[in-house]
């Protein structure tokens, strides 16, 4: 059995014998646990990335992206019969876009 020298935050190792001992576990147990949990899926076992507070339209159940669409008709301008712009989904980034032919786009979800 090899032997690992790791560098933690402060109170982390602390935090972690506290409850790995709750558990009937040592921290070398869980080192050893999280590290074979990590070689078996071929990195982390739960999802690495940024959180973002925007929502896309991938975010929404059926019933919000409903109510979002009643959302954007009820707030359209009926004065103009006019088209000034196409609604459109940009699936780049998940988003419904108003598309003016002036080239502005306005993102509404």
């Amino acid at each position: 059995m090899a032997t690992s020298t790791i560098r933690l935050d402060d109170g982390v190792r602390e935090e972690t014998t506290r409850i790995a001992s709750q558990m009937g576990l040592t921290f070398n147990a869980v080192m050893n646990i999280m590290a074979r949990k990590f070689n078996e899926v071929k990195g982390f076992p739960f999802p690495v990335r940024l959180e973002t507070a925007e929502k896309t339209v991938f975010d929404l159940s059926s019933d919000d992206f409903e109510e979002a669409c009643r959302r954007a008709v009820a707030q359209r301008d009926d004065a103009k019969p006019v088209t000034e712009y196409v609604t459109r989904f940009d699936a780049s980034v998940g988003k419904v876009v108003k598309v003016y032919s002036d080239g502005r786009k306005e993102y509404v979800l």
